[in-house]
């Protein structure tokens, strides 16, 4: 496996979700993209691993890696567990993908704005991880960039993916609350981030490492109060 003309990129939890949307991204733009999930996808190219543990399966056949994506997630409620796979999980595929990484090469994590921000439906353990992703980055921007290997993370907000199109149609009334209190004045897409991993993953971002970018419409930008007495149709003297 392997390519010496085209850009070779990875993507771990690339088989569903966002992960999928970029996976597809790439290969459109004309990567050879390999994707890495914990059970068989049915899909080309697909390597099943559990990063959790021996990493080494990832890259044993490949020759050379351009890109690593990180958008894989843990679904459960274990503190352990979720720190083994959030983040013991990029560092232990990153410690298996260094030799192979290439000169400008381009890893992006995908995270969260619960790093900065508190979401009610998620418990501690998700914001301790996302939190520590981007420590996490910022040590391995450091640390490789006289190889100029970058590395960036990519914030989200409740974003519209495959797994919940079907909820988030128009007409929905989380939907028409978050576009009303969002700046842009629409939900984000999986595409949206797609579009930034593009970016990130190519030439056109050569100096730009070490950065948390926020996908959000602008919604971090607006106070909490803000909202409160936009949604309540509230106003007070200034």
């Amino acid at each position: 496996m392997g390519s010496n003309d085209m850009t070779v990129s990875v993507i771990i939890g690339g088989s569903r979700g966002i992960g999928l949307v970029i996976s597809n991204q790439l290969i459109k733009r004309g990567d050879l993209v390999y994707t890495v999930s914990r059970t068989d996808s049915g899909r080309s190219n697909n390597i099943c691993c559990d990063i959790v543990n021996n990493c080494d399966s990832i890259f044993s056949s490949i020759d050379r890696v351009d890109n690593i994506i990180f958008s894989h997630r843990y679904r459960g409620d274990d503190w352990n567990e979720a720190f083994d796979v959030t983040v013991k999980g990029v560092d232990n595929v990153m410690k298996a993908a260094i030799p192979k990484l290439s000169k400008g090469g381009s890893v992006v994590i995908i995270s969260s704005n619960a790093s900065y921000f508190v979401a009610e439906e998620q418990p501690a353990e998700y914001h301790s991880s996302r939190a520590a992703l981007e420590g996490l980055m910022r040590y391995y921007a450091v640390r490789h960039g006289k190889e100029k290997i970058r590395f960036n993370c990519i914030l989200p907000s409740t974003l519209i993916k495959p797994e919940n199109s079907d909820f988030f149609i128009k007409g929905n009334k989380t939907r028409e609350m978050i576009e009303r209190i969002t700046p842009l004045g629409r939900m984000g897409k999986a595409e949206d981030v797609a579009d930034l991993v593009d970016f990130l993953c190519s030439s056109r971002s050569s100096f730009i490492t070490g950065n948390s970018f926020f996908v959000d419409g602008g919604i971090s930008l607006v106070g909490q109060e803000g909202i409160a007495r936009g949604l309540l149709n509230l106003k007070h003297e200034r």
